[in-house]
């Protein structure tokens, strides 16, 4: 009698760890979640082995978690097969949603669940976000993740009605969101939001932004053995900063200007990346007066347009028509108003 008293109050020991590591799971306690579903999992309790394959692969401990993975297979339960393929890729399916990115293909694939029900300006997202990240830089992610989780949820659904600077705002959001998680040891949280804040960026073409992710998505995989990955990353983000350095460039040295763009420009396809950088030397060349090669090079930027649908482009090309009508380049102005037209 005494035996099976025992072993009721081990299983009641046992389910109670289980619904601890639920809570903890809920809440966002990644590690604390795993010890608890561990016990049960040791325990072979239901599919907490599954649960803890789950949590372990967000924490990025990929070997136990697909030791875990195998163990609830073996115990019917064959939907971890699965988990492991899914988590082998997480890497790969970023690094691919981050190259669409860099082309400008359509990535917007999500939405928040609701409309906002306070409408929050970009400069007050912006402010509590900035807070949040003296808080992280001061005391580690760990100590300010959840608080970051909650300014994301009161500020997320401002996406479906906000514009280009709300946009770039709720982006930085979830980029400190996935920065906040990576130092709390759950990288598997973070790149949701890295890509999330990806889309975002490409959304408001802030080409700074997308520099800035990729960065910590590649400092990311570097800290989990992944230097393959983290190159990837590092060069799709040097692009990034090229195209940014592009957009912000003053013609306060347009001889300098020129040279980085001509190294660079060869090294583009066809599409936006190429197209800024075509513009970028006409503005730079008529800089300097040298109304005939920007010309040349305008036309290669609106051949390069021609199939480009992208709001930043254009505004370049027509800031490059409103400098070519101020040095009386009449021709350059008028082939850039052509294709200004044509994008409305």
């Amino acid at each position: 009698m005494s035996e099976l008293l025992s072993q009721f109050e081990l299983d009641e020991a046992v389910e109670r760890l289980y619904r601890l590591g639920e809570d903890a799971e809920r809440a966002g306690r990644l590690r604390e979640a795993a010890v608890h579903f561990r016990v049960a999992a040791d325990q072979r309790l239901g599919d907490a082995a599954v649960r803890l394959a789950h949590v372990l692969f967000a924490l990025g401990e990929t070997a136990e978690a697909s030791q875990w993975c195998l163990a609830a297979v073996a115990d019917g339960f064959p939907e971890a097969a699965e988990l492991i393929r899914e988590n082998s890729g997480e890497r790969q399916r970023f690094l691919e949603h981050a190259a669409r990115i860099m082309v400008g293909a359509p990535t917007f694939d999500w939405l928040p669940s609701g409309m906002p029900s306070v409408l929050v300006s970009p400069e007050v997202i912006a402010a509590r976000t900035q807070a949040l990240r003296a808080l992280d830089r001061r005391y580690g992610g760990i100590a300010c993740h959840t608080s970051v989780l909650e300014h994301l949820a009161a500020v997320e659904p401002m996406i479906v009605v906000g514009d280009a600077p709300t946009w770039t705002a709720v982006a930085e959001v979830h980029e400190l969101a996935g920065w906040t998680a990576f130092d709390s040891g759950q990288p598997g949280v973070a790149l949701p939001h890295f890509a999330k804040a990806l889309t975002l960026a490409r959304q408001a073409e802030n080409e700074s932004l997308i520099a800035s992710v990729l960065t910590r998505a590649g400092r990311m995989f570097l800290h989990h053995n992944a230097p393959d990955d983290a190159l990837k990353a590092f060069q799709l983000g040097v692009v990034a900063a090229h195209n940014a350095w592009a957009d912000r460039c003053a013609l306060d040295d347009p001889e300098q200007a020129i040279a980085s763009l001509t190294t660079k420009v060869g090294t583009y396809g066809e599409g936006r990346a190429r197209t800024l950088a075509l513009t970028a030397l006409a503005r730079n060349h008529l800089a300097l007066g040298d109304v005939a090669v920007a010309t040349e090079f305008a036309g290669e930027a609106v051949a390069s347009a021609q199939n480009l649908r992208s709001a930043r482009a254009d505004d370049q090309l027509r800031r490059l028509g409103q400098e070519a009508r101020s040095a009386g380049a009449s021709v350059l102005a008028e082939q850039v108003s052509a294709r200004c037209a044509r994008s409305g």
